[in-house]
């Protein structure tokens, strides 16, 4: 889920009287707002199998590196072993590799079923059975634990339910999920079969429950006559083994069974863990053209309220003046004033995080006007009259689709460093000192600029972006990244500690194909995270928005019990 761009309105020129725009034909202006130069692609580094956080807890992340590639393993597979690294660390591994005894010097298994044509190793499933483990599976293959082990007591025996009898199920027959209490949407329309446990006795702990449509097609999600609604299994818990009937690994901005797995981590990784609500903000798009007042105003607000918050800082701004060819630009040290406001933000609670180098890339249009804050930085977008491919490419207006193009001309690992230390050294040349976090503008970038990111700053502040081929020899074409928000901290398979931002931001209109966003509808999301034992209600804002609506969002998440630390002190 990349976060939606949002075109600055309102933005403030400064004339001098012989109408010049200052920056205008700089140094700046000619390194950052002209054409890059093509230089040879470089492939991006294999990235290690094994990540995270070294305090003794492990996950083995086993899945199919066969299956076809619209099935998605690998970057399901980084997906969930990303999750698991909020526990400890995590390694990744291909099923047909796995050898007996392997999963006994790991905390907990994690088996991402993406394809019913999997061969299950035997070996796994007698590990599986042999219940020393705590072992997550997820989808596909169920079926293969039937295989009792030699001399072994049966599957429902020992479970309590039958994986060679699943009920028949399609994703588009189920509707949403309930959980702990919440009903949560699942956004999955599609003809995807669903692998419902069967034969469920009591005694086994059902987690989480899916609602059927109604009218509902296949025979396992058919209401009973006269009733209108019914619920069926959708993760069950019995000895070592918590079975979930699928990969809720798609649409995971709409999809609550993407919460309900990343909670399932804790009973497995971190049994008693009590529960923990945070909450973070961040002030957005700040830059040598902000208006100090709005930003004093907001750093009031926080400072009266004891909350701490971050402030999003793009070091460079890149623009063309109205009615003129030129580009200009500007860096924090041109714009005194702002940088006292960002000053007044330390000095009342707020921590400046980079946000990209200049928010934008060269003169292209990526996709939008080529301003900093409005364009892509670490990767080429444009605008499609389609949702899908094949795309068909056109200016961009308010209900085209924003669509990955491809890498950058310069992507290479050295190159994103180098531009990552200008803006950092912007900020440093400014008196701001060096940031230690950084966020991607709209949460894009390749495998390169992310490595790149990795090896200069601490932390990631963000959504995130994952590409099949970063542990095999898979090619991504620019449709394979895997968009994916954190509802805790996490130390991902790029190196970095990445705190999570998940309930993005309010807007006041619709834009390319994304309705507008209400104070309610985050403080709702809010409410909906709550199922996770490690909580966090995490947003951002533009300083152009109305305090009301900032407080808004404060005072509702706060009301469900979340408390506002810096994001630092986010678990």
């Amino acid at each position: 889920m990349v976060a939606l761009p949002t075109v600055c309105v309102g933005s403030v020129f400064a004339f001098t009287d012989d109408g010049l725009v200052p920056g205008e034909g700089s140094p700046l202006a000619r390194e950052f707002a002209t054409a890059a130069p093509q230089t040879p692609q470089t492939a991006s580094p294999r990235l290690s199998p094994k990540y995270g956080l070294q305090n003794g807890v492990s996950t083995l992340v086993l899945y199919d590196d066969t299956a076809p590639r619209e099935f998605r393993g690998e970057v399901s597979a980084i997906a969930a072993g990303n999750l698991a690294t909020h526990f400890g660390e995590a390694e990744i591994v291909p099923i047909r590799e796995y050898t007996s005894g392997r999963m006994a010097g790991f905390t907990a298994v994690i088996y991402v079923g993406v394809s019913a044509d999997t061969v299950v190793p035997q070996a796994f499933v007698d590990d599986v059975r042999a219940a020393t483990v705590p072992v997550i599976w997820l989808g596909a293959n169920s079926d293969t634990l039937a295989q009792s082990p030699s001399g072994g007591e049966s599957f429902a025996a020992q479970y309590g339910w039958s994986p060679d009898a699943p009920l028949d199920v399609t994703s588009k027959d189920l509707t949403k999920l309930r959980y702990k209490g919440q009903d949560l949407p699942r956004a999955h329309p599609s003809d995807a079969t669903i692998w419902i446990p069967g034969g469920v006795q009591p005694g086994v702990d059902v987690v989480a429950t899916a609602t059927c449509a109604v009218p509902a097609s296949s025979a396992g999600c058919r209401p009973p006559s006269g009733t209108g609604l019914q619920s069926v299994p959708w993760a069950i818990r019995s000895n070592n083994l918590t079975y979930v009937a699928e990969v809720p690994l798609s649409f995971i901005d709409e999809n609550g069974g993407y919460l309900v797995f990343a909670d399932l981590l804790s009973p497995a990784l971190a049994p008693g863990r009590a529960p923990v609500r945070r909450a973070a903000v961040r002030i957005e798009d700040v830059n040598p053209e902000s208006d100090p007042s709005e930003l004093r105003a907001f750093a009031d607000y926080f400072a009266a309220r004891k909350i701490p918050f971050q402030v999003a800082v793009i070091p460079i701004l890149v623009d063309h003046a109205p009615g003129r060819k030129a580009p200009y630009a500007l860096s924090l040290s041109d714009a005194p004033e702002v940088v006292d406001a960002l000053r007044y933000m330390q000095d009342h609670g707020g921590t400046l995080i980079q946000h990209g180098t200049t928010h934008q890339y060269g003169s292209l249009p990526n996709p939008y006007s080529g301003r900093s804050g409005d364009d892509y930085e670490f990767y080429r977008y444009g605008c499609s009259a389609t949702a899908a491919p094949p795309y068909r490419w056109e200016p961009c207006g308010s209900d085209s689709w924003v669509e990955k193009q491809g890498p950058l001309p310069d992507d290479t690992i050295a190159a994103n460093r180098q531009r990552l230390e200008q803006g950092r050294q912007a900020m440093i040349d400014a008196g701001l000192g060096a940031p230690t976090i950084f966020e991607t503008p709209h949460y894009s970038a390749s495998v390169n600029a992310y490595l790149a990111m990795s090896g200069l700053y601490d932390a990631r502040y963000e959504q995130a972006e994952y590409w099949p081929g970063s542990l095999t020899s898979a090619a991504a074409t620019p449709d394979d990244a895997f968009e994916q928000f954190f509802p805790y901290t996490v130390h991902d398979i790029y190196g970095t500690t990445v705190y999570p931002e998940d309930l993005e931001n309010p807007t006041l209109t619709a834009q390319n194909n994304h309705p507008a966003r209400s104070a309610a509808s985050l403080v709702g999301r809010a409410k909906r995270n709550l199922v996770v034992t490690d909580a966090t209600a995490s947003f951002f804002f533009h300083p152009f928005l109305k305090l009301s609506m900032v407080d808004e969002i404060v005072t509702g998440i706060q009301g469900l019990g979340y408390r506002f630390v810096p994001v630092t002190d986010l678990q």
